[in-house]
């Protein structure tokens, strides 16, 4: 039975303040040397998922013409109030307005931990190929299956939920440092990732696992050593060849 994740309601504001600082600094650092590696040109962006639009406008501060997506009302209220003039649209899960091939990236940033289901998440991934250019990319950021077992700089699974040894769906409970939101996502492994993608009719080109670096100016943990974030790149057979 699935759970109510996030409490979108409640944190709507909590989320928009959230900086790419600390751990999750390392979810957003690498992004534009993957795109520059792995997509062919990129004029237009989605951004599935925007949430409070904290990866919109990370995505429009590279340059992009990036358009956000969510399924929560509360979170585009956000997103909109900080980027007036920004394009934001509500959409039900996996369901987007837009005609095929129409982006030639799409950005998903801790989407797919919400999801309960993996034929839900291999849904979403179809219609995601359906609006992408035939050369075009997916950038899914998410959770490594290693996330629970460190010790991070902004984020903490310390939780006696967590004592366990994971299923596939099973739920998480973690804490987001410094704005002290509690959330609970599902637990998926890169083989249920990678099997969802080619059921969808997409190949990973890359599964990248960003480490911190000395100099970066935060004081990491195990971050040097293993990384809490999986970042996949998904594409075409045609753009793997």
């Amino acid at each position: 039975m699935s759970i109510k994740t996030h409490d979108y309601e409640k944190h709507a504001d909590a989320f928009a303040d959230l900086e790419m600082q600390g751990t999750q600094y390392l979810a957003f650092r690498d992004i534009p040397m993957l795109i520059d590696e792995y997509a062919s040109s990129v004029a237009s962006v989605l951004d599935y998922g925007c949430g409070a639009g904290r990866s919109t406008r990370f995505l429009k501060r590279l340059g992009y013409d990036a358009v956000g997506v969510d399924i929560s009302h509360d979170m585009l209220r956000q997103a909109r109030s900080r980027d007036e003039a920004g394009e934001y649209h509500h959409v039900p899960s996996g369901r987007l307005p837009f005609e095929d091939s129409a982006f030639d990236l799409i950005f998903a940033s801790y989407v797919f931990l919400e999801v309960s289901r993996i034929a839900e998440i291999e849904n979403i991934l179809k219609e995601l190929k359906r609006v992408l250019r035939k050369d075009g990319i997916i950038i899914l950021v998410t959770s490594s299956t290693e996330a629970t077992e460190g010790n991070w700089v902004s984020l903490s699974y310390a939780f006696p939920e967590n004592d366990k040894l994971l299923q596939s769906g099973d739920t998480v409970k973690l804490l987001i440092q410094g704005i002290d939101v509690v959330l609970y996502d599902y637990f998926w492994t890169e083989e249920d990732y990678v099997g969802a993608a080619r059921r969808a009719g997409l190949d990973v080109a890359k599964l990248h696992k960003p480490l911190g670096r000395t100099g970066e100016g935060i004081e990491w943990r195990d971050e040097t050593k293993m990384s809490p974030i999986a970042i996949y790149v998904l594409g075409t057979s045609s753009l793997m060849q």
